[in-house]
């Protein structure tokens, strides 16, 4: 029998809803003294920590302040590592960095009930 959560949004629909978590991935460009580098595309993937794989993530373009984003849903709560690539242009060279086994807990949901007595 299902419940009426389930009926409206369907099985799927419900383990989908209470398993994914975005995240939003955020990294800055800057040049070796320390200036942003706008315009810039950096790539942005993830894998479950202690696998080899990479999941692409997507790519942003950097704006004035050296900064991209994306956002990534995750299938599940769990423990991640997140890379961030700036593949070099005709004036600069390459560069990446790395994030390794960060926990991304599952959301939780507190309600108050106030009963006067």
């Amino acid at each position: 029998m299902c419940s009426r959560m389930e009926k409206r949004l369907g099985k799927k629909g419900l383990v989908r809803s209470l398993a994914t978590r975005d995240v939003k991935l955020e990294a800055t460009l800057t040049d070796s003294g320390g200036s942003p580098l706008a315009g810039k595309t950096i790539s942005f993937k993830y894998r479950a920590s202690g696998e080899t794989t990479w999941t692409d993530a997507g790519t942003g373009t950097t704006d004035s302040s050296g900064k991209a984003s994306v956002t990534v849903s995750l299938a599940a709560p769990g423990t991640y590592d997140f890379r961030a690539e700036f593949a070099g242009d005709d004036e600069y060279e390459p560069s990446s960095d790395e994030k390794d086994n960060v926990t991304i807990k599952a959301k939780t949901v507190l309600t108050l009930t106030v009963t006067p007595q």
